[in-house]
């Protein structure tokens, strides 16, 4: 049944004796904004921050089997409601969730609001030896406007690669191709307004991609990009012309204990939300916390988040983007199995043997390779303990909290040398986020 009311908060919201007035409304996920407000088109009710995880949740469904969704021509795009009955399992999401998205893509598909979106321009992209990897998808919304979507990391050890690459590469492959990709379905689609959205690293896909479109496009049509728990860029960006003619329109969303979007600096504005996962977890978009068109906004990260925080900005920045370089090299060669393995799929799937041939990869390395891994840990149980007890010296309560939500994990994970090396590899094979 879908809720009528021009409000439309959910039905378990209570009203207040004798006054009638709305007090304690639930909080929902996205699938509970599918069903409490999925009845609104987007002319009752506008485009709005959920609607673009939403579309980036669907963009992880693997559409490599419906050849429909790979036509570059709009006119011939699909609408959700005719893709959605030709998905199986085989074709769930290809993102690192143990979640399947197939529910809420046959969700949305019976909506009004999202049956007669338009699929179309379906892209996936992978080169090991460029350590790229790119996903794309594109909307056309029932509003006349544009909906370009970035697909996150997935499971492959070329795209995890990618990442890293991030902190010491002006651009990596993705980025730039997310730029080319953006300005192809703006051509494609001349003169309807855009807007651009990912989540994880698809996240910093659009606000890259946003931030370095043809000026033109950024000052006529663009009209938002949105980076959800992705990755930020360095200060100096905030600088340049091309930031700052898109400044006001990009939306970064960070839960408040996630670290995901904050391994990249953030130095610029973001909005701290709700989830109703825990520490690492909160990643997932699935967990979003969502009250009517908008998300569960909170005032601050949470004491586990400001600590997570605190520890990556000083681990990163203890590191020169040579050292970047030569860590990012060596970590991927020892987790590749020298080549022997691609994903993390691979890795896990040994179980307890591929820990074995990790350990054995690592102490067959020649002892450069050995020696900046061990330092490069070491550094993170140091900016660890440096943190932890910053933190304690200033009488932050939820030390305690946060040390038990998660990051005293993260400082066993750690370690101290060859031994933090060791159990960091090991971690990584038992599929630890």
């Amino acid at each position: 049944m879908w809720y009528t009311s021009a409000i439309h908060y959910p039905k378990e919201a209570t009203m207040e004796k004798n006054t009638g007035k709305l007090f304690t409304p639930v909080h929902g996920t996205p699938m509970d904004y599918l069903r409490w407000r999925g009845d609104l088109t987007f002319r009752q009710d506008g485009f709005n921050e959920v609607d673009n995880l939403v579309l980036c949740i669907i963009s992880y469904i693997n559409f490599r089997r419906i050849t429909a969704v790979h036509t570059t021509e709009p006119s011939a795009a699909p609408t959700l409601a005719q893709v959605a009955p030709l998905l199986t399992e085989e074709d769930d999401q290809l993102g690192l969730s143990e979640l399947s998205y197939l529910p809420l893509v046959q969700l949305a598909a019976k909506t009004p609001r999202f049956r007669s979106v338009r699929l179309f321009a379906y892209t996936h992209e992978y080169d090991e030896a460029q350590a790229k990897q790119f996903d794309a998808l594109s909307f056309l919304l029932p509003d006349g406007t544009l909906f370009v979507a970035f697909m996150g990391t997935d499971t492959s050890l070329a795209g995890w690669k990618e990442d890293f690459n991030m902190s010491f590469l002006s651009a990596v492959p993705a980025q730039a191709r997310a730029v080319a990709y953006a300005a192809d379905m703006a051509a494609l689609c001349p003169d309807m307004p855009l807007r651009i959205g990912g989540h994880s690293k698809g996240g910093n896909l659009a606000a890259w991609a946003a931030i370095h479109l043809p000026a033109d496009l950024q000052e006529h049509r663009l009209l938002s990009a949105y980076n959800n728990d992705g990755p930020g860029f360095a200060r100096d960006m905030l600088e340049t012309p091309e930031y700052l003619r898109v400044a006001d329109k990009l939306h970064t969303y960070i839960p408040e204990s996630s670290i995901v979007g904050v391994l990249l600096e953030h130095a610029e504005d973001y909005a701290v939300i709700d989830s109703a996962n825990r520490s690492v977890m909160q990643h997932e978009p699935m967990s979003w916390s969502v009250i009517g068109p908008r998300f569960v906004h909170l005032g601050q990260r949470s004491q586990m988040g400001k600590l997570s925080d605190g520890v990556l900005q000083e681990w990163i920045g203890s590191m020169t983007p040579a050292e970047r370089e030569q860590f990012t090299d060596a970590l991927f060669d020892v987790l590749s199995l020298s080549g022997k393995a691609r994903t993390l799929d691979d890795l896990r799937s040994g179980g307890l043997a591929g820990g074995a041939a990790l350990l054995k990869q690592y102490a067959g390395a020649d002892e450069q390779k050995k020696k900046i891994i061990s330092e490069i840990f070491r550094r993170l149980a140091v900016d660890v303990k440096s943190e932890l007890k910053r933190a304690a010296g200033e009488g932050l309560e939820g030390v305690k909290k946060a040390a038990g939500e998660g990051l005293e994990g993260v400082k066993k994970a750690a370690g101290e040398g060859l031994e933090a090396a060791k159990n960091a590899l090991t971690s990584l094979t038992r599929g630890e986020k």
